[in-house]
């Protein structure tokens, strides 16, 4: 008995802190237009500080708080960090959280470079990657303005996915894309149900001990089949010394016999 005390006084120390700094997922939608995805928590609208727009009524991940002004987030598979005023937290998680998808095509030959930055003004420095003419192997995810690459056209820009022997990320200029449609993308009407902004410093456990979810759920599972186990252990110990003293007293009788 003492010793199966033992091994669930270990395993509640081992497993059940772990969970001590987990919080729920909270989600907020994006309010605005031209809502920057940030690469850090400061309001510098540089190239090198902002990713694109973000779309308005789709949905950010909120991760926590970068400072007073930002939340650090996820948006598909980029974190970065976004203004707080620019969205309001959500009860839930959507249903449809990214403008996710949304492919286009590439029809100039002035426009088959990805770029690290939405200017051409780097030349050669700023090339990602080369896209053949005609290719729609480009995933769309936001715009952002930059350089008026046509005089008295347009100065959008899209940032995307080119997919060819690996997937390149950058910028390409809207005016010599099949991307009409990327201007007006489609609202999300979801309905969500608005909530006050979450306290992320009151989930934080700073002695606690963090694991990735699979070996959160490794631990479980470990946990959940142990126990049984050690039941049936203890149970076979504890009949074992039943049946020990049942002979030792049939043997002490037979002796007084």
């Amino acid at each position: 008995m003492f010793i199966l005390l033992v091994i669930l006084i270990f395993m509640q120390n081992n497993y059940m802190i772990v969970y001590a700094d987990t919080f729920d997922t909270y989600y907020a939608r994006i309010m605005y237009d031209d809502v920057y995805l940030y690469n850090e928590p400061i309001e510098v609208d540089s190239y090198a500080n902002v990713m694109f727009c973000l779309p308005r009524t789709y949905f950010v991940e909120l991760l926590g708080e970068a400072n007073n002004d930002f939340y650090k987030v996820n948006y598909a598979q980029f974190t970065g960090y976004i203004k707080k005023d620019s969205v309001q937290t959500i009860i839930g998680t959507p249903i449809t959280p990214y403008l996710d998808n949304i492919s286009f095509r590439v029809y100039s030959e002035q426009s088959c470079t990805l770029r690290s930055e939405p200017t051409s003004l780097g030349g050669s420095e700023t090339q990602v990657a080369y896209i053949p003419l005609y290719s729609r192997n480009l995933t769309y995810y936001g715009t952002i303005k930059g350089e008026m690459y046509v005089d008295g056209r347009t100065d959008i820009w899209y940032y995307c996915k080119y997919t060819s022997d690996k997937d390149y990320y950058g910028y390409i200029y809207s005016e010599f894309c099949d991307g009409d449609d990327l201007m007006n993308m489609p609202l999300n009407t979801e309905e969500v149900t608005y909530t006050e902004a979450p306290d992320f410093s009151a989930n934080t456990d700073t002695n606690a001990t963090s694991l990735p979810i699979e070996d959160r759920t490794t631990h479980i599972v470990i946990a959940v089949l142990t126990i049984p186990a050690l039941i049936f252990v203890f149970l076979m110990i504890k009949g074992g010394k039943i049946f020990s003293r049942e002979a030792k007293k049939q043997n002490k009788e037979i002796k007084d016999y």
